[in-house]
C-alpha cells in the first residue's frame, strides 16, 4: 500500500505519464472543466474547502519535476493570500539547480489556455479540480526533467 506522496490513483497515474513540457492544471471549485477528450480530468473535491489547491499544489511537487508555472495575474491582486502561499510553497523548489520560472498571463488567457490547449496541441494533459473556493486560486505546473 502506498503511504506518502500522490495517493489519488488517477492523479497518481497521470503524474507519472507526464513527460518534459507536459501542464498539469490545479484549480478552484469554479473553473470550468476542458470538454474535450486531450485533457485528463480529475476532481478531488470533497467539500467546500478541501482540499485546497495549495494542499495539493504541496503533494504533487513531492513526485513532479517541474521548470515552470504559470499563474494568473488577477491571483496576485484578486487573492493576494493565495499568490503568498503559492510563491512559499514553490520557492524552495529547484530544476536542475535554478529557481522555477513564473510566467504571469491575464485570467482570459490562463482559461483560454487550460480549457482549449489540448485542443490547440499545447501540453495541457491534466487538470485537476480542488474543492477551494478562493477566486483565481489556480496555477499551472510546467514538467521540466532532473538531468
Amino acid at each position: 500500500m502506498k503511504t506518502h506522496g500522490v495517493l489519488h490513483n488517477d492523479l497518481a497515474r497521470a503524474i507519472a505519464r507526464m513527460g518534459h513540457g507536459d501542464m498539469l492544471v490545479i484549480t478552484d471549485r469554479g473553473f470550468p472543466f476542458p470538454r474535450h477528450q486531450y485533457t485528463e480530468c480529475i476532481d478531488l473535491s470533497i467539500g467546500r474547502g478541501m482540499p485546497q489547491v495549495v494542499d495539493v499544489l504541496k503533494v504533487i511537487l513531492e513526485e513532479l519535476e517541474i521548470e515552470q508555472v504559470i499563474i494568473a495575474d488577477e491571483t496576485k491582486t484578486a487573492s493576494p493570500e493565495t499568490y503568498a502561499a503559492f510563491k512559499e510553497v514553490l520557492s524552495p523548489i529547484k530544476n536542475k539547480g535554478n529557481d522555477i520560472v513564473e510566467t504571469n498571463i491575464p485570467h482570459p488567457e490562463f482559461k483560454d489556455m487550460v480549457l482549449n490547449g489540448g485542443l490547440e496541441r499545447k501540453e495541457v494533459k491534466v487538470f485537476v479540480k480542488c474543492g477551494e473556493f478562493t477566486p483565481y486560486a489556480n496555477i499551472i505546473l510546467v514538467s521540466g526533467v532532473d538531468f
